[in-house]
């Protein structure tokens, strides 16, 4: 499997990521990694990284490393902790597969700041919707 145009493919075609300013940066079998550098738009109104940043990185890695085997997933729940916060403007969210059933995977993430500190991470449980095919066009 090419995993560099399964990279390439994401950071092109996926707006909500783009959006938030977060890039895959790193996939194998059962390992994703993502990464962003932040703006103030992804901090809340005391300056620290929004709740929402954590999780929605933690849910891109979980999926990239789901979608490792080819496949598509869609989250189905999660349970997410947030040990501390960071003035960092790097952070990085890397996911393993734990387990993978037929239809169901369960994905672990950290996510570390730049300096390589821990500051939150969770379980992601996933569904197979099917083939992973081409991403469609935008």
């Amino acid at each position: 499997m090419d995993y560099t145009d399964k990279i390439n493919a994401t950071n092109a075609k996926n707006s909500f990521m783009l959006h938030n300013g977060i890039r895959l940066t790193a996939m194998e079998k059962d390992y994703a990694k993502v990464e962003a550098h932040l703006k103030r738009e992804n901090r809340n109104l005391y300056n620290a990284v929004h709740g929402g940043m954590f999780l929605t990185m933690a849910d891109c890695a979980s999926g990239g490393a789901a979608r490792s085997n080819g496949m598509r997933y869609v989250t189905v729940s999660s349970s997410f902790e947030f040990y501390r916060n960071t003035e960092n403007d790097h952070l990085i969210a890397e996911a393993r597969i734990k387990n993978r059933g037929r239809t169901i995977c369960v994905a672990e993430v950290e996510i570390h700041d730049g300096l390589g500190k821990l500051l939150c991470g969770g379980t992601f449980t996933l569904y197979c919707v099917g083939a992973q095919d081409e991403l469609p066009e935008e």
